[in-house]
């Protein structure tokens, strides 16, 4: 077997686990946010989601860039691997301290005495993330994608299934908090079975985090600016417009996060483990198909969003969200630029070039964060999320440049080549989808139901798109559309034989 062959054997396994994984995951918390949004209101969703705001900082103090380093530092022993586990120990600890503490000043700042309650039960999800950064990268860098995925899985089914009991019954925020430290408590212990104990507590040696501290360091500096560039829209919304207008807003931002970090989370986390086994003329030339198909599944996302924003809204969260549907379709460009952009930090470890990669962070954070303070300045929700897409185009540009000017076989005339087309089959997939959607009444119009009525017209509007997309693109001959055809053939073949 050649190197390419078993570098794409290797990627579609990561793909195939990262898929399940990722929209297990997807589905169940869609179905988990459905029951708590009818049973919780905006304000109660904006306390946990400016929580979570502070919980990701110091969960990025505690992460320290390790995860990417241990991976690319293939030289480490069992004993230094040890000894990192036994920091994130100790720091999480620490952290979790810290950030209980921090309550008495989130009530000064936000003038609610709510935090009182939340942050010291909702701060063991830094403990639990942190002690779990060994103990799941090693099972990454083991290419063990499957163990992920089911640790995964049943982490969100449980902590979702006790999250609606909680809720049913009457304890509102507090069904947020507990649905996530159990999600988190859940996932360290399995990861640590699955890792094996005895790769993590036994000798130690100390000097494993000298060694990963060069690549850690300017991976931890673009973790520190990049959470500041997505979460500083949160604080000051919260802050300067209020907790109902972050709710509104945050649950439009998560909706829209969701292929962004699924789909494209699916590539991330196959890409370092995979080709940092390969050359880089192997990894470019791989990463230039990827490029391609992911921006033609992030043009179609949009595109459905974009045209069905307001009954996806209806259908997830009920009546009292229509801002959010409209905040959602201000973040379609977001989508598009963001979701080929959150690859690029995979490309960046692979090559060990963080501090390039620590580079495009600054250059992000300048743009966001100035986008989200005009639009928060001028008290306008719907030209925040604009300014944000607008932004994630002038970030997915400086990237990509950076990418070519660094590396020769990165360049952006070959990364970004089939672009252009998948553009043009775009426009023609909107322009037909936009006739069907607008021009034709909805033929579930009369069902007196109306989230049911929803859920029809967003099933089959959404399966018309997919067969427009891929029929315009296979007369285009488009290699995007074909690669998704030909996939879609094999499920499609197997249900003939067993219905046959």
């Amino acid at each position: 077997m050649s190197n390419t062959d078993a570098m794409n054997r290797d990627l579609k396994s990561g793909f195939v686990f990262g898929f399940i994984e990722k929209y297990s995951n997807l589905i169940v918390q869609f179905a988990v946010t459905m029951v708590l949004a009818r049973f919780l209101t905006p304000s109660e969703f904006g306390v946990v989601a400016t929580v979570m705001v502070i919980i990701f900082f110091f969960n990025l103090l505690g992460e320290m860039g390790l995860g990417p380093a241990i991976i690319y530092h293939k030289e480490l022993t069992a004993e230094e691997i040890r000894g990192l586990f036994l920091i994130c120990f100790v720091l999480g600890i620490a952290l979790y301290f810290i950030f209980s503490a921090g309550a008495f000043i989130a009530v000064d700042f936000f003038n609610n005495d709510i935090y009182f309650g939340v942050m010291p039960l909702i701060g063991a999800m830094i403990l639990f993330s942190v002690i779990s950064i060994v103990p799941e990268t090693l099972l990454r860098r083991e290419k063990r994608f499957s163990a992920v995925a089911i640790i995964t899985l049943i982490s969100a089914l449980v902590s979702g299934a006790i999250a609606c009991v909680m809720a049913y019954r009457g304890y509102g925020v507090y069904a947020l908090v507990w649905k996530s430290i159990i999600h988190t408590g859940m996932r360290f212990f399995l990861v640590c079975v699955y890792a094996g104990w005895r790769n993590l507590i036994g000798k130690i040696a100390m000097t494993g985090f000298k060694t990963v501290l060069g690549f850690s360091t300017y991976q931890f500096m673009f973790n520190f600016l990049n959470y500041f560039s997505r979460n500083s829209d949160k604080i000051l919304i919260s802050k300067f417009i209020g907790e109902a207008a972050v709710g509104l807003y945050d649950m439009a931002y998560r909706l829209m996060m969701l292929p962004i970090q699924n789909i494209a989370g699916i590539a991330t986390a196959a890409l370092q483990p995979v080709y940092s086994t390969f050359g880089q003329v192997e990894v470019a030339k791989s990463y230039n198909g990827l490029v391609n198909k992911i921006f033609f599944l992030g043009l179609f996302v949009a595109i459905y969003i974009l045209l069905f924003s307001d009954k996806i809204i209806y259908v997830l969260y009920g009546p009292g969200w229509e801002q959010s549907a409209v905040i959602l379709q201000c973040l379609t460009p977001f989508l598009i630029f963001q979701i080929v952009l959150a690859t690029t930090g995979g490309i960046w470890q692979t090559l060990g070039q963080t501090r390039s990669l620590f580079y495009c962070g600054v250059f992000s954070s300048v743009t966001s964060v100035s986008a989200i303070a005009i639009g928060v300045y001028l008290g306008n929700l719907y030209l925040v999320a604009l300014l944000l897409s607008i932004a994630s185009i002038l970030n997915f540009v400086q990237c990509f440049w950076l990418l070519h000017i660094r590396n020769e076989n990165f360049r952006m005339e070959v990364l970004l080549k089939g672009m252009p087309a998948i553009v043009l089959l775009s426009m023609l997939v909107l322009a037909v989808m936009f006739c069907a959607t607008y021009l034709v009444p909805s033929p579930f119009g009369f069902m007196a139901n109306k989230t049911l009525s929803s859920i029809c017209d967003l099933v089959v509007f959404g399966s018309v798109q997919l067969l427009v997309a891929l029929v315009i693109g296979k007369v285009l001959k488009n290699d995007s559309a074909i690669f998704f055809t030909r996939i879609l053939q094999k499920p499609l073949r197997k249900m003939k034989l067993i219905s046959g």
